[in-house]
């Protein structure tokens, strides 16, 4: 299958090299001189055009930020497709605009599928999990790019246009509230009874993860990130957010469904920015560099 990718960066870079390993050919494009290059060191090959792209491939993978450069790229690809060509969206693009853009691109006989792709950079290694949602005809046309991308057993079907990004986004929302548990919680440890920083921290992560209750694939970045410091002294309390979470707490707002724990995940984001944080927040900030590869002051 000749697949192109828009976007070469960690994530497009990864999902790229997973579908070369695979035997399938990619055609990559990226308007960073710099991650191009990147790109071509692996052996992926480039070529200079968004347009060259839908020239040589009739399915394409977009994996660029969410918001209105998805609309610029779609229309730059627009011109050169061809009738039942298949565009995925694999970014965090909002679920509404996803609906809208596979309405806009079904009018031209353009099939639009949205991603909800999740494993950060570790996914080249393990693959990712892939949440799709649009056309179920052209989803099923794709399925040896689906296999190619993610781990065992880790993507499915989930529905109607949108239904992707929206399974992603509410995702996002438990990710959020999750490292905001483990943050708490090992904050209260390092601040303990016992005394500051007397508890250690990567053993106790490191147990936790053998068993109990609570192991996690997030715990286990924990134990990581306590194996190379505990006091965390000269980190950055400031945690950046991509919106997602923020996005979830909306649609829940709507849905009038309470998601407290949610809610108080991307607020304490908001705080951490205004304050600097606490103990707490580096955590968290440490740990989005741990498996999204985020930059940590």
């Amino acid at each position: 299958m000749n697949v192109g990718i828009i976007g070469l960066g960690r994530m497009g870079s990864a999902i790229a090299k997973r579908l070369l390993n695979a035997g399938h050919t990619v055609i990559g494009f990226d308007s960073n001189d710099l991650t191009k290059q990147a790109a071509i060191s692996i052996g992926i090959a480039t070529v200079d055009t968004v347009q060259d792209v839908a020239i040589k491939a009739r399915v394409i993978w977009l994996m660029v930020p969410a918001g209105p450069i998805v609309d610029s790229v779609l229309l730059n690809l627009c011109e050169h497709l061809k009738p039942q060509d298949i565009i995925i969206d694999g970014g965090n693009s909002h679920f509404p605009d996803s609906m809208r853009r596979a309405q806009e691109l079904s009018e031209k006989r353009i099939t639009f599928l949205d991603c909800g792709t999740s494993g950060g950079i570790h996914g080249i290694e393990n693959g990712f999990c892939l949440m799709i949602g649009g056309d179920k005809g052209a989803y099923l046309s794709v399925t040896p790019l689906w296999d190619a991308i993610s781990v065992q057993d880790g993507y499915a079907y989930v529905g109607a246009s949108g239904a992707g990004h929206y399974v992603k986004m509410v995702h996002n929302g438990i990710e959020y509230a999750l490292m905001q548990s483990y943050a708490e919680g090992l904050h209260l440890l390092h601040d303990s009874a016992f005394g500051a920083g007397v508890l250690n921290l990567q053993e106790i992560t490191r147990i936790w993860n053998q068993g109990s209750i609570i192991r996690s694939f997030l715990l286990e970045l924990t134990g990581n990130i306590f194996a190379k410091d505990q006091s965390l002294i000269h980190t950055s309390g400031k945690v950046a957010q991509t919106g997602m979470g923020e996005w979830t707490v909306q649609e829940a707002h709507i849905r009038k469904i309470p998601v407290p724990s949610i809610e108080l995940a991307v607020r304490t984001r908001e705080w951490s920015q205004a304050t600097g944080g606490n103990y707490a927040t580096k955590i968290i900030a440490l740990l989005r560099q741990q498996f999204g590869g985020h930059k940590v002051f």
